[in-house]
């Protein structure tokens, strides 16, 4: 016996519902007419009526049966075909792909911190040499912002320096830090996401092993601490 579609016993069960109170409202019906004095009914009309009634409730079982058996089936097609695209995924995930760019990036973010870093640092020693003339100007008896920037077009604060050439350029000694939320920011530019990724860098730690667990191709790249190994 063929299993029907759920649209097939859902139609079948509705028609045989529609009998049996069809058949119902009819027997109710002609007993009225008897009970009223009809003499043209006769109990063979009634009995049949009832009869049609529970016959339509026998389809009723059978239909709610096969709907049943229609639902079942096509549950376990469903089932089956989400089984099988699970598989897939499984077997044709690459993670030695997500690793090869996860290492990429990581070795791109520690050229961007060190660059950084030895910029800042050059900065910062440049601007040190500037202040100690700054010094040696104020305790010679000149202003010491005015002298530098007049006699020698040159200027500086704690983390940057500028020459004034004639208008100033200043060169700020950025922190390897901003440098690589900057560069993520740049990557990632939808709003939503920057506060995801902002969210997770609070625990940076946690999130490396998890991330290194959860892709097994990065363990053969990176320690749980995600240390090169």
């Amino acid at each position: 016996m063929t299993t029907p579609t759920t649209e097939q016993a859902r139609a079948a069960l509705a028609t045989a519902e529609a009998e049996k109170t069809e058949a119902e409202e009819l027997a109710a019906a002609l007993a009225d007419k008897v009970r009223a004095g009809d003499d043209t009914v006769k109990p063979k009309d009634i009995t049949a009526a009832r009869e049609l009634a529970e016959f339509a409730d026998l389809r009723i079982t059978a239909a709610r049966r096969k709907l049943a058996a229609a639902e079942e089936a096509d549950r376990h097609a469903r089932a089956e075909a989400v089984a099988a695209d699970v598989r897939a995924l499984v077997e044709d995930d690459d993670p030695d792909d997500i690793a090869a760019k996860v290492t990429a990036a990581v070795d791109a973010i520690k050229a961007v911190y060190a660059v950084t870093e030895a910029r800042r640092l050059r900065v910062l020693e440049m601007a040190g040499r500037v202040r100690s003339l700054a010094n040696e100007l104020e305790v010679a008896g000149f202003h010491p912002v005015t002298e530098l920037r007049k006699r020698y077009a040159i200027g500086a604060d704690h983390d940057s320096v500028a020459i004034h050439n004639p208008e100033p350029l200043g060169t700020v000694g950025v922190t390897p830090a901003l440098a690589v939320a900057a560069a993520v920011g740049m990557a990632v530019r939808d709003s939503g996401e920057q506060a995801k990724i902002s969210d997770q860098m609070s625990y940076l730690s946690s999130r490396v092993e998890a991330f290194v667990a959860q892709v097994p191709a990065l363990r053969a790249v990176f320690n749980e601490d995600g240390s090169a190994k």
